[in-house]
């Protein structure tokens, strides 16, 4: 048994959405801590390549199934262009006042 095999130290890369008083949010965390509010971002192995799509069509005003969709194939090119990333897709959507599963 490695106890000490990490020596204390985990560390994770988080993007954080939701919806707040001063309206919706998206927020990174680096493992070294640091954090930035973006309107769009990708983390992980398969970044580079979901950050093509999301770069290339993005824009300020996506209607919900524009966005949903955008999330969606930024997520898959990460998918299929990176050996280390996942195997599928699961949206959720978060608004003002509720939480919608739409898988």
């Amino acid at each position: 048994m490695q106890i000490c095999r990490y020596q204390g130290h985990i560390g994770a890369a988080l993007i954080v959405g939701g919806y707040d008083v001063s309206g919706p949010g998206l927020f990174t965390i680096h493992p070294h801590g640091s954090t930035e509010k973006l309107p769009y971002v990708s983390m992980g192995s398969g970044s580079l390549a979901a950050m093509s799509i999301l770069e290339s069509r993005f824009t300020k005003n996506l209607e919900r199934d524009e966005a949903i969709e955008l999330a969606k194939d930024a997520i898959e090119a990460g998918i299929f262009n990176d050996l280390g990333s996942g195997s599928n897709v699961d949206i959720n959507v978060i608004v003002k006042d509720k939480y919608t599963p739409n898988s």
